[in-house]
């Protein structure tokens, strides 16, 4: 049997994403054996959605006390005062292209990749809007940031990427996270939005059972 695709569209710059981010972790090493692990970068902010914190994006400093307790996570000070300060420009398409970028040269790391991206900016609130900030993330997991570079500054690399952002809607990733399970040609919506591991865990692990009856 062909394994399921389990699609993990996301957002670096969502916070609920960076809530999700450890659930997502725990689903990929639950089922490791039983599915592929897929991460779609989703587009938040692009466009005319790409805007200052303060201007587009202010409701975000009220809605961190919510996802910390709802979650568990923890947004860093720097993060804070970022939002506070508000001229940051929320704009997902460097980072969304950094995830591209590895998503190509090493799949296997794209998960750990998100997870990466989003805690320099909610915790340590470093800029996802240079270069500088994804060539340390790609040395710290050994992928090569020559040939990174190279890939990030390509017009093929950003085709790929809106054509990750026109997947996501067709697909029915209208909000971030959503997880979609990919059976043959046939894709569905698991989830939408931050969901508890059990819950996901327990939803997952019938439809896999279900599959393998249908298979035997």
């Amino acid at each position: 049997m062909v394994k399921p695709i389990l699609v993990y569209a996301y957002d670096p710059l969502c916070g609920w994403c960076f809530g999700f981010h450890p659930v997502m972790e725990k689903l990929a090493d639950r089922f490791k054996e039983n599915l592929h692990i897929r991460v779609v970068p989703g587009g938040l902010a692009i466009d005319e959605n790409a805007q200052a914190i303060g201007e587009g994006y202010s409701y975000i400093r009220g809605a961190i006390p919510q996802v910390e307790k709802t979650t568990g996570v923890e947004f860093g000070e720097n993060f804070k005062l970022l939002a506070e300060e508000g001229s940051y420009l929320y704009n997902s398409e460097p980072s969304c292209t950094a995830q591209t970028v590895v998503n190509e040269l090493a799949p296997e790391k794209a998960l750990s990749f998100a997870g990466k991206m989003q805690e320099v900016i909610f915790k340590h609130g470093k800029n996802l809007n240079r270069w500088e900030t994804f060539a340390e993330l790609f040395d710290e997991l050994s992928v090569d940031t020559t040939e990174a570079k190279k890939l990030y500054q390509s017009e093929s690399i950003k085709r790929k990427t809106w054509k990750n952002f026109e997947w996501c809607k067709n697909n029915g990733a209208s909000a971030f996270p959503t997880l979609l399970l990919k059976i043959g040609e046939e894709i569905g919506v698991i989830s939408r939005g931050y969901r508890p591991y059990d819950t996901i865990e327990s939803h997952l692990h019938h439809i896999i059972r279900n599959i393998e009856k249908i298979s035997s």
